[in-house]
């Protein structure tokens, strides 16, 4: 499994390159806290890749992976909301709708942190970190149901929402076969592990493509 792995991280690596490289053409202008996520990202998965290729730094450095799935989990927040602002318009709603969004969001996560703790802290942290995925596909449908209901179809933003709705529910699923298994290796564990991953990958191949025609339709407007 571990050249599985490392030809995993390989192409989220990859993927992630490609994603930023898309925005930069013009897109992080429109989504600058997408843009923000991305970069994020990126120099996080980089710390990640070097500490698993080195298990003493891994050992010593275990905690960090939940630091930094806190702090992804939080901008994934932020995006989703942004989204939906942006989706809402000249609504006089929207500023109502975003503040109960946040308000909604901090709650829950801080309900979570409290009724999933136990004294394993990899187990606490893997019961909050799918939680926290199952509220943003709630945020996620929230969006996704304001998309369908707006008139003007944006093919970006039905494509960003569709690839997040993808990794939520996949992180969401896989956490929850991670606490299945006690055992690191058990077939459960490496299915929950896989379910995690590939979600991830197909989001961000997803917002990979999205990006890429945003760019082409701006070139367009351009001509």
């Amino acid at each position: 499994m571990y050249h599985v792995w490392v030809l995993l991280s390989s192409l989220g690596i990859l993927l992630q390159l490609l994603l930023i490289h898309a925005q930069l053409k013009g897109a992080f202008k429109r989504f600058p806290i997408l843009f923000t996520y991305a970069v994020t990202l990126f120099l996080t998965t980089i710390v990640e890749a070097a500490a698993f290729y080195d298990p003493q730094i891994w050992m010593k450095s275990s905690g960090y992976y939940w630091i930094v799935d806190s702090i992804r989990q939080v901008l994934i927040f932020c995006v989703v909301i942004s989204l939906t602002y942006k989706v809402m318009g000249e609504s006089r709603s929207r500023s109502s709708v975003r503040r109960g969004l946040v308000a909604g969001a901090a709650i829950f996560a801080l309900v979570s942190l409290y009724a999933t703790r136990e004294d394993a802290f990899g187990f606490w942290m893997t019961s909050l970190s799918r939680n926290l995925s199952f509220c943003a596909v709630i945020l996620n449908l929230i969006l996704w149901a304001i998309l369908i209901k707006s008139r003007l179809a944006d093919r970006t933003l039905l494509l960003i929402s569709g690839g997040l709705g993808i990794q939520m529910a996949g992180q969401a699923i896989g956490h929850s076969l991670r606490q299945i298994s006690h055992d690191q290796s058990s077939p459960v564990r490496i299915s929950g592990d896989l379910i995690v991953v590939l979600s991830h990958l197909a989001c961000l191949y997803i917002w990979w493509q999205a990006f890429r025609a945003f760019d082409r339709q701006s070139l367009k407007h351009v001509e």
